[in-house]
């Protein structure tokens, strides 16, 4: 692991100068929550001290600090990862984007949204439905970040028929590690920063691209004895012209898990007499019912 320094009263001191002290943190006063993501196996590491900013200009003026000063800074939104992204490893600082979490603007002639870093998935994806819209990755933990989201270009059950996270990203503001305040749009070197896991920029602010909402779509369920066959009909199916949103398989173990968890055991695990292996779920989409059952 790379050298780094420790965080001293001064440093602290010229941190707490720009965000406050309301918003910055150390020893005691850190949430613990800061120490891991979701995914238990990457362990837990306390930072040094934590900020929560709120603008791209707080966010440059840290990393400035800390790039002087060699301290190790962890990016972190909401802290659903899965890999261990925001543990912060090393120690030093943990900057945190939840509270930059405004919807800042749409243009509804190009069917496009402008946001910050830590607006939650599910919170924009209801947004734009307001608008007729729909912002279509959906990596499946609607809780995250739509800049956790660029930050490792998530994808999900939808990028079969949409696409992932960078497909809809236009532009986004970021600020580099030496405190450097830039955009995507400046320099084809800068959207290395997309599915960076934090490590080349913070995201700071995001133009994305929306969709149209779909009139209608329908779910279909399709369950299979054996796990090849049902590998075989996904291929099948995304070889004709459904052209489908989603197809997913799910294992009939955890689908009778989840079933007696939420008590809605809405997929078969028996067939004939026989123990379903696993279940295609394919979702279609349409302008409107009657093409939805067309298709």
């Amino acid at each position: 692991m790379a050298s780094y320094n420790r965080i001293t009263p001064e440093i602290a001191a010229q941190l707490k100068a720009v965000v406050g002290e309301r918003r910055f943190f150390e020893r005691d006063e850190i949430d613990p929550n800061y120490s891991h993501d979701e995914m238990p196996i990457y362990g837990k590491s306390m930072p040094e001290a934590a900020v929560d900013v709120e603008t791209t200009e707080e966010i440059s003026e840290i990393m400035k600090i800390c790039s002087a000063n060699r301290i190790p800074v962890t990016c972190r939104g909401a802290g659903t990862g899965l890999v261990g992204g925001c543990v912060p490893l090393a120690g030093g600082l943990v900057l945190c984007t939840r509270r930059m979490n405004k919807i800042l603007e749409y243009d509804m002639d190009n069917l496009v949204v402008r946001i910050q870093p830590g607006v939650l998935l599910k919170d924009l994806a209801a947004d734009a439905l307001t608008h007729g819209l729909m912002y279509p990755p959906d990596p499946g933990e609607l809780t995250a970040t739509i800049g956790g989201n660029a930050s490792t270009n998530a994808a999900g059950p939808c990028a079969v028929k949409y696409g992932r996270t960078r497909d809809y990203v236009l532009d986004a503001t970021i600020v580099k590690a030496d405190g450097t305040i830039a955009k995507l749009s400046d320099d084809a070197a800068n959207a290395a920063a997309l599915g960076s896991e934090g490590t080349l920029a913070v995201i700071t602010e995001l133009t994305l691209k929306l969709v149209e909402k779909p009139g209608a779509d329908a779910i279909l369920l399709f369950p299979f004895v054996d796990t090849e066959t049902a590998i075989n009909a996904a291929g099948i199916i995304l070889g004709k012209d459904f052209d489908p949103a989603v197809v997913e398989y799910m294992d009939t173990d955890l689908v009778e898990f989840s079933g007696n968890v939420t008590g809605n055991p809405v997929f078969p695990i028996e067939m004939d007499g026989e123990r379903v292996s696993g279940t295609l779920m394919v979702t279609l989409e349409a302008e409107d019912d009657d093409a939805v059952m067309e298709k």
